[in-house]
């Protein structure tokens, strides 16, 4: 069984500013990865040092692209329009690699094969330089996301749908201005909402260094940061997603009483983290009896929908 959601393709989008000096390790770790099959997307942020004539010098690789902005966009404003010049499809794995950091060589094999369990939302621990301790953990399950404490750490990754259900205003703070600081919280924190729990995975392995420098938004926009941390956790939650999903299981002549057997059944055939559609197919006559039942969640990452059929043909 191959899932509707397993990943085709693995995009790394590398967004920065100013990062002559260490964009060129940041790519040297890239092209020494274990897992080859990815392309890239450096993102730059109008530059003023040297970082583009270095960039320059790696696009001999045809998997390396550069995509010089016109005018200064900050980190978030600047990763979404990176990632909306990409032609993402629902399935595709995207990965950020920040400018002036650089990844350990099986970083990129290990979150493509939690992407093919069955995983939708993946990152890892990280390396902090000159730091012994990581803000990495697991996602709590028990907890809302807008209400833990902040554990995605590098790399983070996720599948193309969860981006692209995400509106324009999450990236955004309350003057309309894409976010120059905290802009990860923007993105992650309605991203997991969107997947849920379940599809959420933590590779609790350094595999991603961090680099600490004077430049650091915690360093130069601090009270900025924490601002936009307050406005962002804040704002309404976002409902997880019933759009997309591993696998669609249709069933008929279903009684009210075997909707629970038939989750439990759904589940055991596509086990965890993979998500079902159990389709429920029922004619015009039988909408409002079935009203109640429709459209919920009746079993971790199991939603029951209906499709109204007219003499076996579907209308909807």
């Amino acid at each position: 069984m191959k899932s509707e959601l397993h990943p085709t393709r693995l995009n790394v989008v590398i967004p920065c500013h100013n990062c002559g000096d260490y964009i060129g390790e940041c790519l040297d770790s890239l092209k020494a990865q274990t897992f080859t099959d990815w392309t890239a997307l450096i993102a730059n942020d109008c530059s003023n040092d040297h970082t583009i004539e270095t960039a320059k010098a790696y696009l001999d690789d045809p998997r390396i692209t550069l995509r010089n902005g016109s005018e200064r966009q900050w980190l978030m404003g600047n990763t979404v329009a990176a990632l909306r010049s990409l032609d993402i499809k629902p399935n595709h794995v995207i990965a950020i690699l920040d400018g002036d950091d650089w990844l350990h060589p099986t970083c990129l094999e290990k979150i493509w094969e939690q992407h093919c369990q069955g995983f939708d939302l993946v990152y890892t621990n990280d390396d902090i330089q000159g730091q012994g301790h990581t803000i990495g953990r697991p996602f709590i399950r028990s907890a809302a996301a807008r209400t833990q404490a902040w554990g995605f750490s590098h790399i983070r990754s996720f599948k193309g749908y969860l981006f692209n259900q995400l509106a324009d205003e999450n990236f955004r703070d309350q003057e309309g201005m894409y976010f120059r600081a905290a802009g990860d919280l923007s993105l992650y924190i309605p991203m997991a909402e969107l997947a849920g729990p379940d599809k959420i995975q933590f590779i609790d392995e350094p595999l991603y260094h961090y680099r600490i420098h004077e430049k650091c938004n915690f360093k130069v926009m601090r009270d900025e940061q924490l601002r936009n941390n307050w406005d962002i956790r804040s704002r309404p939650p976002l409902f997880r997603q019933t759009t997309h999903f591993d696998f669609i299981q249709t069933i008929t002549d279903l009684e009210k009483s075997d909707i629970a057997a038939a989750a439990r059944e759904a589940r055991k055939r596509y086990p965890l983290p993979y998500s079902v559609n159990v389709l429920h197919r029922i004619k015009q006559d039988q909408i409002d009896s079935w009203r109640p039942y429709h459209d919920l969640w009746i079993e971790e990452g199991v939603y029951f929908s209906c499709e109204i059929v007219s003499n076996g043909e579907a209308e909807s």
